[in-house]
């Protein structure tokens, strides 16, 4: 397999972050050796592991817990009924690869793999640290708060005040002057087309379909900090098709920030040659800004 990528800056950056849209099914364990392969320093995820369905679910997170380099999930609208038990199974495998590193007289490792929602993680890569913020789990974009039961259950959160506090708290704990944020859906603001970035494809008026206490979030932590890019998924891209009318916005640029969203369904495709799989790069450097690029992943024809 060899990627096919954009062009490089010639200073190297201090992080390459990995970054897969929602899967929806689309991840096995071809992704997983080409991933633990890669020179990436991080994964991120934005969700929707399954199709809806448990068993589904489950069984990609089954896949997912494959990966051996440090990886966040954050729990999409697909994954909200069953995020006990997609954080249970990777748990699970990480247990059993422990038990396997141990049998062959090998250290224990820290779970590289975790679902999350209202997180803060903080990494150190070639000597430049950075936080990642994990928005609100289960979103499906609008108005109002999905899988409300859960979010109460959880996470104390009852309403969009009660989210945007959560988000705030979180940004006032960031250690680190630069941040990442993940969520499933983006934030509201950057457009209300069918074809803007986080706009509803869906509906002939359209309308900005992105979360506003997660808008409200990331304005807030600009005050103290330099917010690198917010990354995305949910409303889905298409695979690049000839003479296709205008696609929704993969990424931009505002206020100094970078926006992105990586979710192309299907993820895995046919090509005019062989099979392709999508993902996004993400560079980070310590002073300049960050470059994001999409990755398409081709399979020789078998």
């Amino acid at each position: 397999m060899h990627p096919i990528v954009g062009q490089e800056r010639a200073i190297a950056p201090k992080v390459k972050i990995g970054i897969i849209g929602d899967l929806h099914g689309a991840f096995d364990a071809v992704d997983a050796r080409y991933f633990n392969r890669s020179d990436y320093d991080l994964l991120l995820l934005t969700g929707d592991l399954g199709s809806g369905t448990a068993q589904n679910g489950i069984g990609i997170a089954r896949e997912v817990a494959r990966l051996d380099k440090p990886t966040l999930v954050v729990a999409g609208n697909n994954d909200a009924p069953y995020a006990a038990e997609i954080s249970a199974e990777f748990k699970y495998q990480a247990r059993l690869a422990a038990l396997m590193r141990v049998s062959r007289g090998r250290g224990e490792q820290e779970s590289s793999v975790a679902l999350c929602g209202y997180d803060l993680r903080t990494y150190t890569f070639s000597d430049y640290s950075f936080s990642v913020l994990v928005g609100r789990p289960y979103s499906r974009g609008g108005p109002d708060l999905f899988h409300p039961s859960g979010l109460a259950e959880r996470y104390g959160v009852f309403d969009q005040g009660g989210s945007e506090a959560l988000l705030r708290e979180m940004v006032r704990a960031a250690p680190t002057r630069d941040i990442v944020w993940l969520a499933h859906n983006g934030p509201s603001g950057l457009g209300d087309r069918g074809t803007d970035i986080f706009g509803a494809d869906f509906r002939k008026e359209g309308g900005d379909w992105g979360d506003r206490d997660l808008e409200a979030a990331v304005r807030y932590s600009k005050e103290e900090h330099r917010v690198l890019a917010v990354i995305a998924g949910h409303m889905h891209r298409r695979p690049p098709r000839p003479g296709a009318e205008r696609e929704r916005t993969a990424q931009l640029e505002k206020d100094g920030t970078l926006y992105v969203n990586a979710s192309v369904v299907p993820r895995i495709f046919n090509g005019a040659k062989s099979e392709v799989r999508h993902h996004m790069a993400l560079e980070l450097y310590a002073d300049g800004p960050p470059v994001v690029r999409d990755v398409w992943v081709e399979e020789a024809a078998r």
